[in-house]
């Protein structure tokens, strides 16, 4: 792999780039112990997910950016967090009023919806794509027909369960319903998930915005991902790259293609990093 640039940042997808999709909460040795050499070559780190925080944070714990230094982008990109400092840079957040308005819209299209807030998830229904969140970010889920109860902390973000069918058949109408709420964006992240982010969030803005407040930029960056989320940040980095398993849009916009998360592809770029940075 051709590195051109000096690179002080890697910007890093975790499903599907680091890990299984829905992986847990743990990337694999290997991917940690070579995480944990490039900090020490002096390369930061930029973990950038659509998973709730819960979901993220214990992946930084494991490769040691507590010590090191760097940052969490969460909920494709409403929240971003300091790790060594253990501070909230920024939390772009759903009005409580408006999710409350999201939730009797989907409930009338017969599916789930689900608040994020710091505490946990609370949900109408515990459908497939809800089931795996719980499981892979070891994410409490409060199901309840009184959602104003349980509603007492910021919202982080909203989102949609259903089968893969059922949102399939409902996503242009769920799409305008919530859009008729306010200024919000409908993000299909996975085949029975749909998330629901305020307009303008998304990982690329949320990643420059943590690289200004570092005096760095995407022109000493490179970036790792392999979804419709991560095409941005892999374009304007110095070094774009995506997997075999990338979507077409990110190989599209990709500088050079490592074999898939099975095969731990991510290594070949985190081990070229490491051994440019140590040039």
């Amino acid at each position: 792999m051709e590195i051109k640039t000096k690179i002080k940042t890697l910007i890093c997808d975790l499903d599907g780039t680091l890990m299984m999709p829905g992986g847990g909460i743990q990337v694999s040795e290997n991917i940690a112990d070579g995480l944990l050499r490039l900090q020490e070559s002096g390369v930061m780190i930029i973990l950038a997910s659509a998973r709730v925080f819960q979901g993220v944070i214990p992946v930084a714990r494991q490769i040691g950016m507590e010590r090191f230094g760097g940052y969490v982008i969460a909920q494709n990109g409403t929240l971003a967090y300091d790790v060594k400092a253990k501070k909230t840079l920024f939390v772009h957040a759903i009005s409580a009023e408006d999710s409350l308005r999201m939730w009797e819209e989907c409930v009338k299209l017969k599916a789930d919806f689900a608040i994020a807030q710091p505490g946990g998830m609370i949900a109408s229904g515990f459908s497939e794509g809800f089931a795996l969140d719980h499981a892979n970010c070891e994410v409490d889920y409060l199901l309840t027909f009184h959602p104003r109860d349980h509603l007492k902390e910021t919202v982080w973000k909203c989102s949609v369960s259903a089968s893969a069918k059922h949102l399939d058949e409902t996503a242009d109408e769920l799409s305008r319903r919530i859009k008729a709420i306010g200024a919000y964006q409908v993000i299909r992240s996975t085949d029975t998930v749909i998330d629901i982010t305020p307009q303008g969030c998304s990982k690329d803005a949320a990643v420059e915005a943590v690289l200004r407040l570092c005096g760095r930029s995407y022109d000493s960056a490179a970036a790792i991902g392999d979804s419709g989320s991560d095409v941005q940040m892999i374009r304007r980095s110095a070094l774009g790259v995506t997997l075999e398993n990338g979507s077409a849009a990110c190989r599209a916009a990709a500088d050079h293609i490592v074999p898939s998360w099975e095969k731990e592809g991510s290594l070949e770029l985190i081990e070229a990093l490491t051994a440019h940075s140590g040039a």
